[in-house]
């Protein structure tokens, strides 16, 4: 493991009054402390006082029968109660600093004050987060795709140095993980995310399509298939092009486990090949109907039997070009029908915490449903900026604070992935044919124009903390000058006429 402390700069300026909060359309709500991720926090801890390790005392409420948990900085509290706290505490552990929520993340939570601290695996050491002002803390550990239990290890040894009140979790892989010892980590930190029996119905989207359905949830046409038997038959009845997609995004292996994509065949034997990229791993794989719509989700936080915000965004384009990360994407008014499913699919999961609901649109227009992802959204910044606080909502909820409802939001805001979506254009022109693709002339000038067409904000820019940016932007540099290599040294060793 690799620990870097912030520069000193990193630790300047903990408060920005420009940060994205709102007060309109609010409401506080006080919570009983036995829902909360700190509650298991606090009862848990108890095994732990004679290591003198932190205890997180609740407080009396202004309801009778009810707690709430101090939410002031940790130093700040532990200061009041007349105790010393080491210089290196953190409020929070960002995980997964690699990806754009967790920069969002850090960035909402280092305006507030708090302490922030930032773990990736070691291949991505790069990781935006680390640049940060606010990153208070960095390491790298081992990849959990490789070594589950030594990931575990070193974050558990983390948490302890740090005495770090709560961690957020951002990518399917390391929620998989954090899962196997899920009650072992809630004795030393708070774990804000939803409860096993629903998270196993949300990462199974076999199970999930079953609910929906029995919700009266529009669903694709989809068939489970077991084998090459049933991947042929499905073919046949589905027609194509379909949709080839693991039942579990996340796949665990002996080896080497690692997340696997939805892929669009036109070719039976494409759907073969796919599918058998899943089988080989001992996954079971969801044969689809391909719809031809915009990409519209939902991101949903969820607490104590009901939901306190939503947030609605169309999917202009995505890397990969089918059903992957969005890159240039847009916020839009939550209709109707895109609201009472989410809402009836996170209540009927019992899916408290932050929810991804994504859809797609078939041909008369109408919402489909995709899949349920039980994490915050990897655009959550476009959130932020148009006034819903999910990571704030995330911190109250982990530590029993009262919750402010959000009613409203900003619509008509775009953010633009930058390198995602020059990477979005890349996969266009390698993946020509598939249903998703666009000729790639047109491709280049979409990506051209929407730069004075549809100006729109650039991630992770921000002019207030800009070495994120340029940390990726130079990661993204050496990632195009390796692929460049590796085409060059392909070429050289391509076949060779033999002299007799």
């Amino acid at each position: 493991m690799r620990r870097s402390p912030a520069s000193p700069s990193g630790l300047a300026g903990l408060f920005d009054p420009h940060s994205h909060e709102r007060s309109t359309g609010s409401r506080s709500f006080e919570v009983t402390l036995s829902d909360t991720p700190a509650s298991r926090l606090a009862h848990n801890w108890s095994a732990l006082l004679p290591e003198q390790r932190e205890v997180v005392e609740p407080r009396p409420s202004k309801s009778p029968g009810a707690h709430q948990i101090d939410c002031r900085g940790a130093g700040e509290r532990l200061l009041s109660q007349g105790q010393a706290r080491g210089s290196g505490a953190l409020d929070v552990l960002v995980l997964d600093a690699q990806y754009r929520q967790s920069l969002a993340c850090m960035r909402v939570f280092g305006r507030r004050g708090l302490a922030v601290g930032a773990i990736a695996c070691e291949a991505e050491a790069w990781a935006p987060s680390f640049s940060s002002r606010w990153c208070a803390f960095h390491a790298t550990v081992p990849d959990f795709a490789r070594t589950g239990d030594g990931y575990i290890d070193e974050l558990l040894q983390l948490i302890d140095d740090h005495h770090v009140q709560f961690i957020v979790p951002a990518h399917d892989g390391s929620i998989a993980t954090l899962r196997k010892r899920r009650s072992e980590i809630e004795r030393h930190t708070a774990l804000p995310l939803a409860h096993e029996r629903a998270l196993d119905v949300a990462v199974n989207k076999e199970r999930t399509l079953q609910l929906a359905a029995e919700l009266r949830v529009r669903v694709p046409r989809t068939i489970t298939a077991r084998d090459q038997d049933d991947v042929r038959a499905a073919t046949a009845e589905l027609g194509l092009p379909v949709v080839v997609k693991p039942v579990e995004s996340w796949l665990e292996a002996s080896a080497n486990s690692e997340r696997v994509r939805a892929h669009s065949a036109i070719s039976m034997k494409a759907a073969h090949g796919y599918a058998e990229s899943v089988f080989l791993r001992g996954g079971h794989v969801l044969m689809q109907e391909w719809l031809p719509g915009h990409r519209d989700a939902v991101s949903v936080f969820r607490a104590h039997g009901q939901s306190w915000a939503k947030f609605a965004q169309r999917s202009r384009r995505e890397w990969p070009i089918l059903g992957g990360a969005s890159v240039f994407y847009e916020s839009i008014a939550l209709d109707s029908e895109l609201d009472r499913a989410s809402e009836s699919l996170v209540d009927a999961m019992d899916l408290d915490g932050c929810s991804v609901v994504e859809y797609r649109r078939d041909r008369e227009g109408m919402p489909v449903l995709m899949e349920v992802n039980p994490r915050m959204a990897g655009s959550v910044g476009l959130a932020v900026t148009c006034g819903v606080d999910f990571p704030g909502m995330l911190r109250s909820w982990a530590l029993g604070a009262p919750l402010e409802r959000t009613v409203s939001y900003r619509v008509g805001r775009r953010a633009r992935w930058l390198a995602g979506d020059v990477r979005s254009l890349w996969n266009n022109f390698v993946e020509q044919g598939s249903p998703d693709s666009v000729p790639r002339a047109q491709a280049m000038a979409t990506f051209l124009t929407d730069f004075v067409t549809h100006p729109s904000k650039v991630e992770p820019m921000d002019w207030k903390d800009i070495r994120p940016a340029v940390s990726e932007f130079r990661a993204f540099a050496v990632e195009i000058a390796h692929r460049r290599l590796r085409m060059a040294t392909s070429s050289l060793n391509g076949p060779r006429s033999r002299s007799h």
